[in-house]
C-alpha cells in the first residue's frame, strides 16, 4: 500500500531502506585491511616512481670517502711543496768537509760520520761555565730522543787545540759527566779553523804570551749544528734554547726529513719532485746525490774511558 502514502514519505521510505541496504552489504574496514595487505603492494604510479628518483641523493658513501681521499692528498701536495720552499729558502749554507782527530789519535772526516744523524758543538775544555752548561743542556736533549728511537751523535770539536790534545780530551770525557757518545775531536790549529770555517764559527786566537802561559780564556759563538745522515746542515741551536724547546724542534726536524726521505723512495720521481720539489744539490757538486741507504746499525766510533774513570 505505499501507493497510497503521500509523496514525501514514500520518498522518505526509499532513502531509508537504500542505506539500510549499503550497510549491511559494506565489508567491516579490519577486513578491508586485511585484504589489502594480503594482495601485496600496489605498484607506484610512474610519476610518483619519476619523483623519488629525482629526490633521491648522488652522494654515497664510496662518492665520500673519494672525495675526502683527493681533498686530503691535495692539502698534503701544497703542504710539502709550502714546507720544502720554506726549508730550502730559510736555511744557511753552512757544511764542508773537514778532517780532525780522535782522542784514539785515529783520523776522523765528516764522511766518516753519514749515515746517522750529527750534533756538532765547538767549544774547549777550560770553559769555565757556558761549555759545560751547554753540554749538560745536549745530554738531556739526546737522552730524550734517545727514549723515543732517535738516535743522535754528539761531537765536541775543540777550538782551542793547543792545550786540548788527545790526553786532555780522553781524561775530560771519561769522566762521565756527558752523554757517553760524545765523540771529542781535535787537531792542527789550521785543521780546527777549517772546520770552523764551514760553519761559520767565530772564536779569538790567543796570542803567544797567552799560549806560552797556558791560562787564557777563548770568546766563541755558542751554537750547536744538527746534521742529516747525508752529512748537510739541517738547523742550528743557540743558547737561548731550552732544554725541551731544542728536543722538540729536533724531533720535529728529524721526523720531517725522514717522511720526506720515505716520499721520495716510494713515489714515482715526477710525483715526488711535483709534490717536494727537485733535491737540493750540495755546495760543490754539479748534480743533486742519489739517497744512500741509511745502515741497519748506525756508525759509531768508540770512546775509550779513562783510566780508573768509570761512564755514567
Amino acid at each position: 500500500v505505499t501507493w497510497l502514502l503521500p509523496p514525501r514519505n514514500f520518498h522518505t521510505h526509499v532513502r531509508m531502506l537504500r542505506a539500510r541496504s549499503l550497510r549491511l552489504c559494506r565489508p567491516p574496514l579490519a577486513a578491508f585491511r586485511l585484504l589489502s595487505s594480503a594482495a601485496g603492494p600496489s605498484a607506484p604510479s610512474p610519476s610518483a616512481s619519476a619523483a623519488r628518483r629525482a629526490m633521491r641523493s648522488p652522494v654515497t658513501w664510496l662518492s665520500a670517502a673519494a672525495t675526502l681521499g683527493v681533498l686530503y692528498a691535495g692539502y698534503e701536495w701544497q703542504y710539502q711543496r709550502q714546507l720544502h720552499r720554506q726549508r730550502a729558502a730559510g736555511r744557511p749554507d753552512l757544511g764542508g768537509p773537514w778532517s780532525l782527530v780522535g782522542v784514539d789519535g785515529q783520523r776522523v772526516t765528516s764522511e766518516q760520520l753519514q749515515g746517522q744523524w750529527v750534533l756538532l758543538y765547538f767549544g774547549f775544555t777550560k770553559c769555565p761555565d757556558i761549555c759545560p752548561q751547554e753540554m749538560d743542556k745536549l745530554t738531556a736533549v739526546l737522552r730524550s730522543l734517545d727514549g723515543k728511537g732517535q738516535r743522535v751523535l754528539p761531537v765536541f770539536i775543540t777550538i782551542d787545540p793547543a792545550r786540548d790534545d788527545a790526553p786532555r780530551l780522553k781524561a775530560y770525557f771519561g769522566e762521565g759527566e756527558f752523554h757517553e757518545r760524545f765523540l771529542p775531536l781535535t787537531g792542527s790549529f789550521e785543521e780546527v779553523r777549517r772546520a770552523c770555517r764551514a760553519y761559520r764559527v767565530y772564536f779569538t786566537k790567543p796570542t803567544a804570551d797567552e799560549i806560552r802561559a797556558g791560562d787564557y780564556l777563548i770568546d766563541h759563538s755558542i751554537i750547536s749544528y744538527l746534521l742529516s745522515p747525508e752529512g748537510h746542515f739541517i738547523e742550528y741551536f743557540g743558547k737561548s734554547l731550552s732544554a725541551a724547546e731544542a728536543e722538540s724542534k729536533m724531533t720535529t726536524l728529524i721526523t720531517e726529513w725522514e717522511r720526506e726521505r720515505y716520499l721520495r723512495a716510494t713515489l714515482p720521481q715526477w710525483v715526488a719532485e711535483a709534490m717536494l720539489g727537485p733535491v737540493e744539490v750540495p755546495k760543490g757538486r754539479t748534480e743533486a746525490p742519489k739517497l744512500p741507504p741509511i745502515p741497519a746499525k748506525p756508525v759509531e766510533i768508540a770512546l775509550p774511558p779513562a783510566p780508573g774513570k768509570a761512564r755514567a
